[in-house]
């Protein structure tokens, strides 16, 4: 079964990021390699945190990362709980 969500994210990761991709290259932008992992990573956190009702532990856990870690993209990201 993971092999099989695997998949499905990689697909529709795939899909996005080359339309993504062709309107950042129109733009001759730098950085784009930190820029989709950072708005990635902030994305899943927020939408983890969102599903955990908050719950900070819980959320950490669900993505295999310390809580203290967690707080610390909390922080760097300024995700509004």
């Amino acid at each position: 079964m993971a092999d099989i969500d695997s998949c499905s994210i990689r697909d529709f990761l795939e899909e996005k990021l080359k339309r993504y991709l062709k309107e950042m290259m129109k733009l001759e932008t730098c950085n784009l390699y930190h820029t989709v992992l950072s708005e990635a990573e902030r994305s899943l956190v927020a939408i983890v945190l969102q599903e955990t009702g908050g719950n900070q532990l819980k959320a950490a856990n669900t993505l295999g990362i310390n809580r203290n870690t967690l707080r610390s993209k909390i922080k760097e990201y300024k995700i509004r709980m």
